[in-house]
């Protein structure tokens, strides 16, 4: 089913529920003394990819993470976000990583950071703003070194320029677990239940090829200091046009989640 990499952050199986060898694993991995984290999600056919109208791009860190964002340096215009949970921090600078994390990137054409950010090798960034793809924008990437300071890499990151509204309350698998009284940051997904994110049709109406959601998910901490502020963030939807051009370039470690549209 894998082969563990001794230098990997984890192995990834992926099995369908009602696959025999599951119980097995999981009896074996219990044996072993093993941690391990299971995560149930919906699996999508090529086809059905193309039919939706609208794809989360769920990047799951085969690799390990990329710790960057504000306690990196990164900057943000915070004018337009809430002062209490970062919601809505615009950024400024380019995308700053810690060096140190380098590692990650070799052998792949797209990551996700720790914040979501979405960073693509610039073959693959040539290839998307070629496309005439809407609602995308790129900033560079640049690995900050303790002593040697900050050097630019052959990376872009993808930056979405479009918002969505508030996604349908008949979304499942998605809630706030400490609601800020913005109302819009805090949101997560459960690893026990596989999330569906729904729309009304009139909210999807003027789609780009890329777009945040209006949602911020993941951990808060923010005082009102950006440089040690843990931000939460959007998630990307893309088209599928986006999802084929990141398929062809032979793309790995996204699970792609199409959302369902409501008539309104």
């Amino acid at each position: 089913m894998a082969v563990p990499d001794e230098d990997a952050f984890s192995t990834v199986i992926t099995l369908n529920e009602r696959d025999e060898r599951l119980p097995l694993l999981l009896n074996l991995l219990k044996e072993r003394g093993i941690t391990w984290l299971e995560r149930r999600r919906d699996r999508f056919t090529d086809a059905e990819l193309e039919e939706a109208r609208l794809l989360v791009a769920w990047y799951f860190f085969p690799n390990g993470r990329i710790f960057a964002g504000p306690r990196m340096g990164t900057t943000y215009d915070m004018s337009d976000a809430c002062q209490r949970c970062g919601a809505g921090a615009r950024q400024t600078s380019a995308m700053i990583i810690e060096a140190e994390n380098l590692n990650v990137l070799e052998g792949q054409r797209a990551v996700a950071t720790c914040y979501e950010d979405l960073l693509v090798d610039e073959t693959l960034a040539g290839a998307l703003a070629q496309s005439g793809a809407t609602g995308i924008s790129f900033r560079g990437v640049f690995a900050a070194f303790e002593k040697r300071g900050h050097f630019q890499l052959p990376w872009r990151q993808l930056c979405g320029t479009h918002t969505l509204p508030p996604m349908s309350p008949r979304s499942t698998g998605v809630a706030p677990y400490k609601p800020c009284p913005c109302g819009r940051s805090s949101f997560h997904t459960f690893e026990e239940v596989p999330p569906r994110f729904a729309y009304r049709a009139s909210d999807v109406a003027n789609i780009r090829d890329v777009n945040m959601t209006w949602e911020w998910f993941g951990e808060v901490n923010f005082d009102g200091d950006v440089s040690d502020a843990l931000f939460p963030y959007p998630f990307f939807l893309v088209t599928p046009k986006v999802w084929r051009i990141f398929r062809d370039a032979g793309v790995t470690g996204f699970d792609w989640l199409p959302i369902r549209v409501e008539e309104d």
